[in-house]
């Protein structure tokens, strides 16, 4: 079965929505030490601005949809780590060191 994930970044304190993967952005993930670096490539220079001034309020979603499967969450917060917008080449850098899993398949059945 065909597994699907998308990414998301959102205001922490309101829950607003600023980036989704879903808007044709791309995304990978690479681990240095305790830390994960989380770079979204494609991101517009307006979003790009708006994720830098509220990035001390950050928190990072990413969806793992396999086909036919559960869905597993996995919430990454980025705290005072480090968060980078390059706006030449359109790519955002989000440090975090926190991640919590999560799996609504085993509270609602």
């Amino acid at each position: 079965m065909r597994e699907r994930e998308r990414l998301l970044v959102k205001h922490a304190v309101t829950g607003r929505l600023l980036l989704s993967s879903t808007e044709g952005l791309t995304y990978a993930f690479s681990r240095e030490g305790e830390l994960t670096r989380i770079s979204v490539y494609g991101v517009p220079a307006g979003k790009g601005q708006e994720v830098m001034a509220l990035k001390a309020e950050l928190n990072v979603f990413r969806f793992e949809e396999p086909g036919g499967g559960p869905v597993v969450k996995h919430w990454y917060y980025v705290g005072d780590h480090p968060v980078d917008y390059d706006e030449a080449s359109g790519c955002l850098v989000i440090t975090v060191q926190s991640e919590i899993e999560y799996r609504p398949d085993h509270y609602w059945e």
